[in-house]
């Protein structure tokens, strides 16, 4: 079946991720970091807890069983619609911050 929703499509992506290990080591990791990406880009934010975990658990090992519809669910419930315009300026400010604190130190540590 095509995923049809935002929330559809997410589920798709951590699962890929996941079942098709495309990394030695930190699939599941990345598939979670990739999906909080894959909601931002799409004007949402993704705001897992420690549940979500067990669900690319059970991807690596028993992809049947996990459950489609409780895993949309989950995604559905852990994100909320973003204001892109005012995401990109906050990043901006504190990326132009932090450019000047860089500036300013007196540290020549590039590593803070």
């Amino acid at each position: 079946m095509k995923p049809e929703t935002i929330h559809e499509k997410a589920f798709h992506l951590l699962r890929l991720l996941v079942a098709n290990h495309p990394f030695v080591d930190a699939n599941k990791r990345t598939a979670l970091n990739t999906t909080v990406v894959f909601y931002f880009l799409n004007g949402y934010r993704f705001s897992y807890d420690t549940e979500i975990r067990t669900v690319p658990k059970r991807f690596g090992t028993d992809e049947k069983a996990v459950n489609t519809d409780k895993t949309v669910d989950y995604l559905r419930s852990h994100t909320d619609r973003l204001e892109l315009a005012d995401e990109i300026e906050a990043w901006r400010d504190d990326l132009i911050q932090y450019g000047i604190d860089q500036l300013t130190s007196n540290s020549s540590d590039p590593n803070g």
